[in-house]
């Protein structure tokens, strides 16, 4: 795949992430109220949790490649998001099993965890379609 499309993929995942924790978060407020269903609230986060599962699979499965390919530093890239990033996927997933307080504690760091991977790892300066080559000097 080629990481232009890669890039646009991702981006349309995190954008469907993001709505489906606005949905959690909705219905959590409603609980909270006294006017919401919890299972209804526990119905949008499963969806949520599936959705991030499938959307971590795609990105573990598409990034680790292309990062490789692109320039000298992929590696070290691939070495920081599958050491600490992976870990992380799987404490926000844990997370998103509590109570409504905890649901939003997990909400936040779930949309934290986004822009940190849009900048570090999902940007048009690091996911671009030309490979770059360094040279080594001899």
């Amino acid at each position: 795949m080629e990481p232009s499309k890669a890039l646009r993929e991702l981006f349309d995942q995190h954008e469907a992430l993001r709505v489906s924790m606005d949905d959690c978060e909705q219905l959590a407020d409603e609980v909270d109220q006294g006017r919401g269903d919890v299972r209804t609230l526990i119905d949008e986060v499963a969806k949520l949790r599936v959705a991030f599962g499938e959307h971590n699979r795609f990105e573990e499965q598409v990034l680790r490649p292309i990062l490789r390919e692109l320039d000298a530093f992929g590696d070290v890239r691939i070495e920081h998001m599958f050491a600490d990033h992976v870990e992380e996927h799987r404490a926000l997933t844990r997370s998103l099993d509590g109570p409504t307080a905890e649901l939003r504690a997990a909400l936040y760091q779930l949309r934290a965890h986004l822009v940190a991977e849009e900048r570090y790892f999902l940007s048009a300066r690091v996911l671009h379609d030309d490979v770059i080559n360094v040279e080594s000097s001899s």
